[in-house]
């Protein structure tokens, strides 16, 4: 009877950490910054996917002009970002840390679609939370790439 206790708790709590711990198979890494009370570009987005990077820049209000502009990237960079966001790092983050934008100070996110499902995290700008800090550090060198997108 103890045997069968012990074997129903032991599925029960793998079962119980397949939903975080299903970053292994990434499809996908986002990051982006927004600002809500500026004029130009206020919203920049850049998308890690099929080792193509796609970054993208939009204006706040009704005609957004999004500019998009793509480069690729290697598989190794793609790998040194995903071993900066392991399992434990993203899974553990709420999805808001502080208060992003409040006071016009901006907003920063880190996303991972993974095994089928999104996990996004979003912080006040410049301030990344130390689990993110050498994720974020690279993926801003990534995103500042492109500035020159007209």
């Amino acid at each position: 009877m103890n045997k069968l206790i012990f074997a129903i708790l032991v599925l029960l709590l793998n079962f119980s950490s397949c939903d975080k711990d299903n970053l292994n198979n990434v499809n996908s890494i986002g990051y982006g910054t927004s600002f809500g009370m500026c004029a130009g570009y206020c919203v920049q987005n850049l998308l890690i996917s099929n080792l193509k990077l796609t970054f993208s820049k939009s204006k706040n209000g009704q005609t957004p002009d999004t500019k998009t502009c793509t480069k690729t990237i290697s598989q190794e960079e793609v790998n040194a970002i995903r071993d900066l966001l392991n399992n434990d790092k993203i899974a553990a983050l709420p999805e808001v840390i502080g208060c992003p934008d409040c006071a016009d100070g901006g907003a920063e996110w880190v996303s991972v679609n993974a095994g089928g499902k999104q996990y996004k995290i979003t912080f006040d700008y410049g301030k990344a939370p130390k689990e993110l800090e050498a994720a974020v550090a690279k993926l801003r060198v990534l995103k500042d790439g492109f500035k020159d997108c007209n």
